[in-house]
């Protein structure tokens, strides 16, 4: 399905087209469909496709040739060779929000009655992100999904204390230290 919207070709533009196919097929299909914040992680993931698997040896296009090689094949391609710069938190900050802003969807779920109710978090409002969302606030939405609360239906397995909730937030990128962000601490 995705060589099929993309055509073999695994750009930011071909890949949010998919996720937006996706999104579709399951919000019609899916009773319990579910988009939540999280899920912005999965624009992340997708611009891995076209940030760091193409190779120079193909120009560093996202190509079908060389994707497959990762995901068919489970190898790196022969004569592959890496980027050539590092591709940062911020670097996947903004793939996220370009992506989704391409094909934008609701956030929210489907509902037992049939429709579909939208969540607001941080900066997604009426179950969107603004465009004009601002690089501060789509790092401090980042940072909010990141560390934000362990679901109750964890509490048996895992519970966090403040001490390992900091620990962890102390480990993330400095890009987000000193951006007033909330730090929601269970």
């Amino acid at each position: 399905m995705m060589t099929q919207t993309t055509g073999g070709i695994y750009n930011r533009e071909g890949l949010s087209k998919y996720r937006l196919q996706r999104w579709q097929q399951s919000q019609a299909e899916n009773p319990n469909f579910s988009f939540g914040p999280l899920t912005l992680l999965l624009y992340g993931a997708a611009s891995f496709l076209y940030e760091l698997m193409p190779s120079g040896t193909h120009n560093y296009v996202p190509d079908y040739d060389t994707i497959s090689s990762f995901f068919i094949d489970e190898k790196i391609p022969d004569s592959w060779t890496n980027r050539v710069a590092p591709y940062t938190n911020t670097d996947v900050t903004a793939e996220i929000v370009a992506m989704y802003l391409e094909n934008p969807v609701l956030f929210g779920g489907n509902t037992a009655d049939g429709s579909f109710d939208t969540i607001n978090f941080g900066a997604i409002q009426n179950g969107t992100i603004s465009s004009s969302i601002s690089p501060k606030d789509t790092a401090c939405l980042l940072y909010q999904l990141t560390t934000s609360q362990i679901p109750s239906s964890l509490n048996s397995i895992i519970t966090p204390t403040v001490d390992a909730l900091s620990l962890i937030a102390s480990k993330l990128d400095p890009s987000f230290k000193n951006l007033g962000c909330p730090q929601p601490l269970t």
